[in-house]
């Protein structure tokens, strides 16, 4: 099933924003990915690609709000702890599946980097983490994804390893108030001095504020918008190296 999916295209993600999905196909997602099976998951994105959607745009849209949605039926009590788990497993089963066709026409031989993208320590939430290593991926990134790391084992991985970024995504109070001491223990322990800092997620879509006072490098919203944050800033460090 996998060889009838459209393969993503580098240039397609500024295009994929664009191009809207309906409250309607998200809610009937949320439903296949609650009921399953995985291969159920497959066949509807396969017929929203026939009509009209690219893969890059379901990674950008339908996913991440289904995930949402899938939330939301937990806090409110329309689905269970345990319904809601296996749904996030498909869809994560899922991103897992369609990662070599995703990655089919992504410009792979450029190699921009090493990108290393965590959960916050803490961190339940992992899809957001995946489809943003993807889009790394697509872009010419060496991308480790990390989903659950404590802060000692992230303060020794970015000293024995040289990383040219640190994405970390966010998903609550807690881990804000952490973030900004550990982020200080990380750069101190990097063994790239120069390495970008980045974060994003759930957290900030709730508080869009924090955003201006985050102590990263760079603190987006979208895979969109970090793929062209990154760039620009390696573009003005080159400049003056």
């Amino acid at each position: 099933m996998g060889h009838q999916l459209e393969a993503a295209n580098q240039n397609a993600v500024s295009k994929a924003s664009k191009i809207e999905v309906k409250q309607t196909e998200i809610i009937d997602f949320c439903q296949i990915l609650l009921d399953g099976p995985i291969e159920s998951c497959f066949s509807y994105i396969a017929e929203m690609q026939k009509s009209g959607h690219t893969l890059v745009s379901l990674y950008m849209n339908l996913i991440p709000a289904s995930t949402r949605r899938l939330q939301e039926l937990w806090e409110n009590d329309v689905n269970s702890f345990t319904e809601v788990t296996m749904a996030l497993g498909r869809a994560q089963n899922l991103i897992h599946q369609l990662s070599p066709i995703f990655m089919n026409e992504g410009n792979i031989s450029q190699l921009k980097g090493n990108a290393l993208l965590i959960n916050a320590p803490g961190s339940q939430h992992t899809l957001g983490i995946l489809i943003l290593g993807e889009f790394f991926k697509l872009n010419g990134w060496n991308t480790t994804v990390e989903i659950e790391i404590s802060s000692e084992e992230l303060k020794e991985r970015v000293q024995s390893q040289a990383f040219d970024l640190l994405a970390i995504s966010v998903s609550c109070d807690d881990q804000w108030d952490t973030i900004k001491p550990l982020l200080k223990e990380i750069k101190q322990a990097s063994k790239n001095k120069g390495m970008i800092t980045m974060m994003g997620g759930a957290l900030f879509d709730h508080k869009p504020e924090l955003v201006e006072v985050c102590p990263a490098d760079i603190c987006t919203l979208t895979a969109e918008e970090a793929i062209a944050e990154v760039s620009e800033l390696l573009l003005q460090k080159n400049k003056f190296n």
